[in-house]
């Protein structure tokens, strides 16, 4: 790079960047700090600020070979894990560890989070692409197109402020929003805004469920380069059938698949009998097998993809081979195996159960698409409930720490809501006879393209007509064998597997004998949860803004359109009781088990939550003179949502969002 510092940007070569804050920028800045370790004293290379470059990260990560990328992390062998996903503009968002930052670094990062600005531990990149050079004329355009609407007005009475700039307005799809940190006329540092701009469809907001979602898909950086497969099922690149099904246990190959007449409730009653004889009748030799195969990687780390892999390779054997067709349920095999052990920890005063729970918490991937979070929301409930009935009274405890700071929590934490699908009982029609239940819902691919078609994201709701929305789900399953792995998938769900995480699965209400989370965990996951309840009642009023507008006492009583309006209104209502009976709930117990910090968080939330709301897309402003905005609004849209199938028939895109710090 020739050009010499310090250098000047801005119309009038009023803001001036120095050799020290590029260096900042391009390479971070690192500080020693001394460690313990089992074999003594020892010093590491932590993270005290900056770094926005992918190659300035790849070289600070070469000083810690145990810290490794999500896609390899195994609980027990490597010390922590990093992730990263690439922009469609090229941005890069960066999960850098806690262990890697300084104690001010990493708060530095919490304080935007808090106010829906960036992810905490999260940093954003310019795209792998760039050189210097590139990086320089960014700043000095983005310098050139300051948003007026964001960024501070910087004085002498008050020199440090952040600026906001467009770069690249060319290209509606390299676009990107670049913030500038400064300190008077001194640039301290830039780098890309989590907030991209909405130039089509490419753009997001900052999103809670972007911060605590690590979804693998082809946006994943280096997606291509990790090898993460371990055990015996894989030898190299082969996936050994045969290996599958000597280690999968003979209960779960055995099992008698159910007819799709018969209820689902019904056929799990007399699942969960059979297991029970299969506990019963276990011996020490039979756990330790079982935790073998829940320790292997088709089970502990990434069970929907060897399931997608075998539907998509090896539909023909699993149709003709009951066998081979179970030892392909993974996330289901799972569920059993644990069930399983969970009985004969009673019998056995062992706690298997509870260890492979924390193990897959710990490590398990999950991919975009949807269908993994409910699989995984499901599983994960069944964890929690395990955990709340185990004999052993540290279950609950140990299972909610690892869920706090799982990399898979987000799918818990996302609420599938089921008032749609409920039938409406008109006015005046009588009440079902007393003792009677309403049938139960019977799941199938519909019920996931709903799912589907909501998660898509803000700009999506916003920009997309419902059937539009479905079309785009509809086209993320219409490829290979993605549809009959959906149907078999969706058929196995119940209603339970979609109760509300709080106060449904875990009531803090119900906890007597156990004992108790830490204060610690509690909160983040109070805070977490929280924040993903208000972008679930955001997205409802997205989905149909009218609604909300309209009156009830406007229209005919018992008509379709008073009956839809109510419900429509209704999910709004349900989701925000739901998440104030959460925090009531939480408060109540923090006050039991004289937990200050958490108790005043759920009153402080209390209060916030009505008002809350996460950050909508935003447009570039119209007065930035390089914004061709009607000819970008007839661009073609790409399908990019965060829940869209990881396919590349569809453009997919997974998030497009970003971090700052």
């Amino acid at each position: 790079m020739s050009k010499s510092f310090p250098l000047r940007f801005g119309d009038q070569g009023q803001y001036e960047l120095s050799k020290a804050s590029f260096g900042h920028i391009v390479a971070g800045e690192t500080t020693i700090r001394p460690v313990v370790t089992p074999t003594g004293k020892d010093q590491e290379t932590v993270l005290s600020g900056g770094l926005h470059t992918y190659a300035g990260w790849k070289k600070f990560l070469a000083l810690h070979p145990k810290v490794v990328h999500l896609m390899e992390f195994r609980l027990g062998i490597h010390d922590a894990w990093w992730f990263a996903r690439e922009l469609q503009n090229g941005c890069i968002t960066l999960k850098i560890p806690r262990r890697l930052f300084t104690k001010g670094a990493a708060r530095i990062t919490k304080q935007p989070d808090n106010y829906y600005k960036s992810g905490y531990l999260w940093k954003t990149l310019f795209p792998v692409t760039f050189t210097e050079d590139d990086i320089i004329d960014v700043i000095d355009e983005a310098l050139k197109n300051l948003d007026r609407e964001l960024s501070d007005s910087i004085t002498a009475e008050k020199p440090d402020g952040v600026l906001y700039g467009y770069a690249r307005m060319t290209d509606p799809l390299k676009a990107m929003l670049i913030r500038v940190q400064m300190r008077g006329n001194q640039i301290m540092s830039a780098f890309p805004a989590w907030d991209q701009p909405w130039t089509g469809n490419n753009g997001k907001a900052y999103s809670h469920v972007h911060s605590i979602s690590f979804l693998l898909a082809e946006s994943t950086v280096d997606f291509a380069d990790f090898q993460p497969e371990y055990g015996p099922v894989f030898q190299g690149d082969r996936f050994d059938r045969e290996a599958l099904l000597t280690s999968t246990p003979q209960f779960i190959k055995s099992r008698r698949n159910r007819s799709l007449a018969t209820p689902v409730d019904a056929r799990n009653a007399a699942r969960s009998q059979t297991l029970k004889a299969v506990a019963i009748r276990a011996t020490p030799m039979d756990l330790d097998a079982i935790d073998r195969y829940l320790a292997d990687y088709p089970c502990a780390k990434d069970p929907f993809a060897v399931q997608r892999g075998m539907y998509m390779n090896l539909i023909d054997e699993l149709d003709r081979w009951p066998e081979l067709f179970n030892a392909a349920q993974f996330t289901e095999n799972v569920g059993e195996c644990l069930y399983v052990l969970s009985a004969c920890d009673n019998i056995f005063n062992t706690r298997r159960a509870v260890d492979a729970a924390i193990r897959f918490l710990g490590q398990a991937l999950i991919h975009t698409g949807g269908l993994n979070t409910l699989m995984f929301k499901a599983l994960i409930g069944d964890m929690i409930t395990m955990a709340i009935g185990h004999a052993d009274k540290t279950a609950l405890r140990d299972v909610l720490a690892a869920l706090a700071a799982s990399p898979c929590r987000a799918a818990l934490y996302t609420e599938f809501d089921l008032i749609p699908f409920y039938p409406f009982r008109k006015a005046g029609e009588p009440e079902p006879p007393e003792g009677q239940e309403n049938p139960k819902l019977q799941f199938n691919v519909d019920h996931l393209l709903e799912f589907i078609a909501f998660n898509l994201g803000e700009n999506y709701l916003i920009a997309f007509s419902k059937e539009q929305r479905l079309s785009f789900a509809r086209d993320t399953l219409g490829h290979g064998n993605q549809w009959r792995l959906a149907r078999d998938l969706m058929s196995k769900f119940a209603e339970r597997d979609f109760d509300f995480f709080m106060p449904d699965v875990l009531d803090l209400d119900d906890l007597t004998d156990q004992v108790p989370p830490t204060e610690q965990d509690l909160l983040a996951i109070v805070r977490d949860y929280g924040r993903m309840m208000i972008m679930l009642r955001q997205r409802v009023v997205l989905e149909d803004p009218a609604a909300y507008k309209a009156k009830l006492e406007d229209l005919e009583k018992g008509t379709d359109a008073y009956d839809a309006l109510y419900r429509q209104k209704n999910r709004r209502d349900y989701v925000l009781a739901m998440h104030q009976l959460m925090l009531a709930k939480a408060m109540k117990y923090a006050d039991k088990e004289g937990y200050a910090k958490l108790k005043a968080a759920c009153a402080e939330a209390l209060v916030r939550i009505p008002k809350e709301h996460v950050p909508l897309p935003r447009y570039v402003p119209d007065y930035i003179a390089t914004y061709r905005k009607d000819e970008w609004a007839q661009m073609m849209f790409v399908l990019d949502g965060d829940d869209a199938a990881d396919s590349p028939a569809t453009g997919m895109d997974d998030d497009e969002d970003d971090s700052g710090g």
